[in-house]
């Protein structure tokens, strides 16, 4: 459950894990922990360890297409913390894809600590959405996109 909501900055503080907020088990769950949240924002860690999943060895830490994923579960993670706060079930999300990628460096190197920050741009009552996202290393581009999105809590409906 979410821990409490900070009344000087309106800010909700975060203690469960990522897993609790988005519809992924281990070991697909790749971002770290959540950060900070905000209506329509969320910002998440991500740690490269040699234990990351798609870890390469050879490469000395994670390919950079693996920052799309990353982008697409801190934008889950805000949409189930959203749905906690409204004593909902976290529903289904479906990445669809992106217009544009800039991807600054070509692996997300073994010890290093990202930032992975998200906002949306909209979201319309039929659960299509667009996100600006990020990822960043002490302040520095690693990685952006905007994300189009599709989220619904009708399993129905993806049978059609």
């Amino acid at each position: 459950m979410i821990q409490a909501i900070d009344t000087t900055t309106k800010k909700t503080l975060i203690s469960s894990p990522v897993s609790d907020f988005i519809p992924h088990s281990e070991p697909m769950v790749l971002i770290d922990r959540v950060v900070d949240f905000e209506a329509n924002k969320l910002q998440a860690e991500v740690s490269i360890t040699e234990q990351s999943r798609f870890y390469d060895a050879n490469l000395g830490g994670v390919e950079n297409l693996v920052a799309i994923e990353y982008m697409a579960q801190a934008i889950a993670a805000l949409a189930g913390i959203r749905s906690q706060l409204n004593n909902q079930s976290v529903k289904l999300g479906f990445l669809l894809g992106t217009r544009k990628m800039e991807l600054h460096q070509a692996v997300l190197e073994q010890g290093k600590r990202y930032q992975v920050e998200v906002e949306e741009l909209f979201m319309d009552d039929s659960g299509l959405g667009a996100f600006q996202c990020a990822i960043t290393f002490n302040g520095e581009m690693v990685a952006e996109a905007k994300l189009n999105v599709f989220e619904t809590n009708d399993e129905n409906q993806l049978l059609r």
